[in-house]
Protein backbone atom coordinates (compact mmCIF):
# COMPACT_ATOMS: atom_id res chain seq x y z
CA UNK A 1 0.00 0.00 0.00
CA UNK A 2 1.14 3.60 -0.72
CA UNK A 3 -0.21 7.08 0.10
CA UNK A 4 -1.88 7.14 -3.68
CA UNK A 5 -3.04 3.78 -3.18
CA UNK A 6 -5.16 3.08 0.39
CA UNK A 7 -6.40 0.85 1.80
CA UNK A 8 -10.34 1.47 1.75
CA UNK A 9 -12.84 0.24 4.23
CA UNK A 10 -16.55 0.90 4.00
CA UNK A 11 -19.13 0.51 6.52
CA UNK A 12 -22.06 0.27 5.39
CA UNK A 13 -25.81 -0.18 7.54
CA UNK A 14 -29.41 1.04 6.43
CA UNK A 15 -29.61 4.21 6.50
CA UNK A 16 -26.35 5.71 6.91
CA UNK A 17 -27.18 7.44 10.31
CA UNK A 18 -26.46 5.00 12.88
CA UNK A 19 -24.66 1.99 13.06
CA UNK A 20 -22.36 2.88 9.86
CA UNK A 21 -21.66 6.24 10.92
CA UNK A 22 -20.36 4.99 14.68
CA UNK A 23 -18.30 1.69 12.62
CA UNK A 24 -16.66 4.89 10.27
CA UNK A 25 -16.15 7.24 13.19
CA UNK A 26 -15.01 4.30 15.26
CA UNK A 27 -12.69 3.04 12.80
CA UNK A 28 -11.22 5.82 11.34
CA UNK A 29 -10.26 6.88 15.10
CA UNK A 30 -8.30 3.69 15.65
CA UNK A 31 -6.72 3.80 12.29
CA UNK A 32 -5.52 7.69 12.34
CA UNK A 33 -2.32 7.41 12.89
CA UNK A 34 -1.95 5.64 9.31
CA UNK A 35 -2.68 7.29 6.37
CA UNK A 36 -2.65 4.31 4.06
CA UNK A 37 -6.26 3.59 5.57
CA UNK A 38 -9.57 5.54 4.23
CA UNK A 39 -12.74 4.64 6.05
CA UNK A 40 -16.30 5.88 4.79
CA UNK A 41 -19.52 4.64 5.26
CA UNK A 42 -22.86 4.75 3.42
CA UNK A 43 -26.26 3.08 3.32
CA UNK A 44 -28.34 0.20 1.52
CA UNK A 45 -31.55 2.64 1.85
CA UNK A 46 -29.68 5.66 2.79
CA UNK A 47 -31.83 8.83 4.47
CA UNK A 48 -29.17 10.78 1.69
CA UNK A 49 -28.15 13.93 3.29
CA UNK A 50 -29.13 13.36 6.71
CA UNK A 51 -26.97 13.95 9.87
CA UNK A 52 -26.06 11.28 12.18
CA UNK A 53 -29.23 10.23 13.99
CA UNK A 54 -28.51 12.91 17.46
CA UNK A 55 -28.69 10.00 20.13
CA UNK A 56 -26.00 8.21 18.21
CA UNK A 57 -23.98 11.61 17.64
CA UNK A 58 -24.38 12.08 21.27
CA UNK A 59 -23.03 9.04 22.62
CA UNK A 60 -19.97 8.68 20.18
CA UNK A 61 -19.32 13.08 21.05
CA UNK A 62 -19.09 11.72 24.53
CA UNK A 63 -16.07 9.62 23.61
CA UNK A 64 -14.68 12.50 21.82
CA UNK A 65 -16.02 11.88 18.52
CA UNK A 66 -17.32 14.22 16.36
CA UNK A 67 -19.83 13.06 13.66
CA UNK A 68 -20.98 16.71 13.29
CA UNK A 69 -20.31 17.06 9.48
CA UNK A 70 -21.28 13.46 8.76
CA UNK A 71 -23.93 13.38 5.67
CA UNK A 72 -25.79 10.47 4.94
CA UNK A 73 -24.99 8.26 1.56
CA UNK A 74 -26.73 6.37 -0.38
CA UNK A 75 -23.77 3.13 -1.44
CA UNK A 76 -24.04 2.42 -5.30
CA UNK A 77 -22.06 -0.51 -7.43
CA UNK A 78 -19.17 1.71 -7.92
CA UNK A 79 -18.27 2.12 -4.63
CA UNK A 80 -18.69 -0.93 -3.27
CA UNK A 81 -16.50 -2.22 -6.26
CA UNK A 82 -13.96 0.37 -5.10
CA UNK A 83 -13.69 -0.48 -1.56
CA UNK A 84 -11.04 -3.15 -0.48
CA UNK A 85 -13.57 -4.40 2.57
CA UNK A 86 -16.78 -4.03 3.06
CA UNK A 87 -18.43 -3.90 6.82
CA UNK A 88 -21.72 -4.13 7.22
CA UNK A 89 -24.20 -3.91 10.12
CA UNK A 90 -26.40 -7.78 9.64
CA UNK A 91 -26.21 -10.52 7.31
CA UNK A 92 -29.37 -8.72 5.05
CA UNK A 93 -26.92 -5.60 4.01
CA UNK A 94 -23.89 -8.26 3.09
CA UNK A 95 -26.41 -9.87 1.00
CA UNK A 96 -27.40 -7.07 -0.50
CA UNK A 97 -23.89 -5.98 -1.33
CA UNK A 98 -23.83 -9.36 -3.45
CA UNK A 99 -27.27 -8.43 -4.86
CA UNK A 100 -25.90 -4.71 -5.89
CA UNK A 101 -22.30 -5.46 -6.95
CA UNK A 102 -21.82 -9.58 -7.19
CA UNK A 103 -17.81 -8.76 -7.87
CA UNK A 104 -17.65 -7.06 -4.58
CA UNK A 105 -19.21 -9.59 -2.64
CA UNK A 106 -15.95 -11.06 -1.44
CA UNK A 107 -14.76 -8.48 0.19
CA UNK A 108 -18.20 -8.09 1.88
CA UNK A 109 -18.51 -9.55 5.68
CA UNK A 110 -20.53 -8.78 8.52
CA UNK A 111 -18.18 -6.69 11.28
CA UNK A 112 -18.98 -9.36 14.13
CA UNK A 113 -17.79 -12.35 10.72
CA UNK A 114 -14.92 -10.24 10.14
CA UNK A 115 -13.57 -9.96 13.70
CA UNK A 116 -13.57 -13.54 14.13
CA UNK A 117 -12.06 -14.46 11.11
CA UNK A 118 -9.11 -11.71 11.81
CA UNK A 119 -8.44 -14.04 14.78
CA UNK A 120 -7.99 -17.26 13.28
CA UNK A 121 -6.06 -15.33 10.02
CA UNK A 122 -2.41 -15.94 9.92
CA UNK A 123 -0.40 -12.71 11.01
CA UNK A 124 2.22 -12.36 7.56
CA UNK A 125 -0.47 -10.91 5.59
CA UNK A 126 -1.17 -7.26 4.01
CA UNK A 127 -4.92 -6.22 4.63
CA UNK A 128 -5.75 -6.90 1.11
CA UNK A 129 -4.51 -10.48 1.74
CA UNK A 130 -6.18 -10.71 4.49
CA UNK A 131 -9.56 -10.13 3.07
CA UNK A 132 -8.78 -12.52 0.71
CA UNK A 133 -8.07 -15.03 3.36
CA UNK A 134 -10.91 -14.25 4.90
CA UNK A 135 -13.02 -14.68 2.06
CA UNK A 136 -11.40 -18.22 1.32
CA UNK A 137 -12.46 -19.13 5.15
CA UNK A 138 -15.94 -17.77 6.21
CA UNK A 139 -18.15 -20.57 6.96
CA UNK A 140 -20.72 -20.72 4.69
CA UNK A 141 -24.18 -19.53 5.31
CA UNK A 142 -27.11 -20.58 3.65
CA UNK A 143 -29.36 -17.98 2.39
CA UNK A 144 -32.64 -17.41 4.91
CA UNK A 145 -31.05 -19.57 7.53
CA UNK A 146 -29.24 -18.55 10.51
CA UNK A 147 -30.46 -18.48 14.34
CA UNK A 148 -32.83 -15.10 14.44
CA UNK A 149 -32.32 -12.42 17.12
CA UNK A 150 -36.27 -11.05 18.87
CA UNK A 151 -35.98 -8.22 16.48
CA UNK A 152 -35.91 -10.36 13.23
CA UNK A 153 -31.99 -9.91 12.66
CA UNK A 154 -29.79 -12.51 12.67
CA UNK A 155 -27.25 -13.70 15.31
CA UNK A 156 -23.97 -11.68 15.11
CA UNK A 157 -26.38 -8.80 13.37
CA UNK A 158 -25.44 -4.98 15.06
CA UNK A 159 -28.89 -4.30 16.60
CA UNK A 160 -30.51 -1.56 14.90
CA UNK A 161 -30.98 1.65 17.10
CA UNK A 162 -32.71 3.71 14.93
CA UNK A 163 -36.52 5.34 16.41
CA UNK A 164 -35.57 3.48 19.80
CA UNK A 165 -34.28 4.20 23.23
CA UNK A 166 -31.07 5.34 24.49
CA UNK A 167 -30.37 2.21 25.97
CA UNK A 168 -30.80 0.20 22.43
CA UNK A 169 -28.15 3.19 21.16
CA UNK A 170 -25.87 1.95 24.14
CA UNK A 171 -26.19 -1.39 22.95
CA UNK A 172 -25.56 -1.03 19.22
CA UNK A 173 -22.69 1.34 20.25
CA UNK A 174 -21.54 -1.56 22.72
CA UNK A 175 -21.37 -4.27 19.99
CA UNK A 176 -19.67 -2.33 17.80
CA UNK A 177 -16.48 -0.75 19.85
CA UNK A 178 -15.12 -4.12 20.38
CA UNK A 179 -15.18 -5.73 17.07
CA UNK A 180 -13.81 -2.33 15.38
CA UNK A 181 -10.94 -2.79 17.96
CA UNK A 182 -10.36 -6.09 16.57
CA UNK A 183 -10.14 -5.32 12.92
CA UNK A 184 -8.44 -2.22 13.53
CA UNK A 185 -5.49 -4.08 15.41
CA UNK A 186 -5.61 -6.74 12.55
CA UNK A 187 -5.37 -4.01 9.76
CA UNK A 188 -2.81 -2.14 11.64
CA UNK A 189 -0.45 -5.07 12.21
CA UNK A 190 -0.49 -6.10 8.89
CA UNK A 191 0.73 -2.83 7.02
Amino acid sequence: MSAHDPFRVLALCTGNICRSPAMEALLATELADDRRFRVESAGTEAMTGWSADPPMARLLEARGLDVRGHRARQADPPMLERADLILTATFAHREWVASAAPRAARRAFTLAEFAQLCGAAPGDTTPRELVAWAASHRPPRPLGRGRSTPRGGAEGDIVDPYGRSKAVFEQSLAQLTPLVETVAEALLSRV
